[in-house]
Parts: structure tokens; sequence; C-alpha cells
């Protein structure tokens, strides 16, 4: 396999793994949105970040509290998403400024 095949082996695994990612038309406003969620799947995902993240939270007392609250933000970023995606730019430019 040659190295440049290897290369898009490789960027086609992480592409899976990570939505983030993207690809050339991947606005900058969805790649910001898929990093937010990415992160906010991340620490829900993992206890010990969640445990550290619990503890610096003044308004949350558990970890399960603060993983509802993480599972709903990934929620809200993809309506969001959403959102952008079905408005016209006059629509867009009000909605990304909320």
């Amino acid at each position: 396999m040659s190295d440049k095949q290897r290369q898009q082996h490789v960027y086609q695994t992480l592409k899976q793994k990570h939505l983030s990612l993207g690809d050339e038309n991947t606005t900058k406003e969805e790649w910001l949105t898929n990093v937010q969620r990415d992160i906010y799947n991340s620490i829900q995902g993992h206890s010990g970040l969640l445990e550290y993240t619990a503890l610096n939270q003044q308004g949350l007392t558990s970890s399960q509290m603060l993983r509802v609250s993480m599972i709903k933000k990934m929620a809200q970023k993809a309506e969001i998403r959403k959102r952008i995606a079905d408005s016209t730019d006059e629509e867009r430019r009000k909605i990304v400024k909320k």
C-alpha cells in the first residue's frame, strides 16, 4: 500500500470515529458545533473527566446530573445545526448571534 493510500485510509478511519473532522464542504459553524459536541461526548463518556468537571460545577451536585446536562447540550447543538442548515442566509445570521 502506498503512502498516499495509507494516509487516505487513516483519514477515513479517523473521520468515521471523529465526526468533527469534516470535509472540504464543512462550514466554520458546522465544524465548531461538531467539536463542541465531541467535547461534551468525551466528558460524559469518561467517568474521571465527568467527576472532575462535576466537582468544578457550582450548581450541579452529582456526576449523573452533569452527564444528563452534557447530553442535553449535545442535543441542543444538533438542533441549532439543523435550524441553520434549513434556514436562509439572513436567518442564519440571527440564529448564530443568539
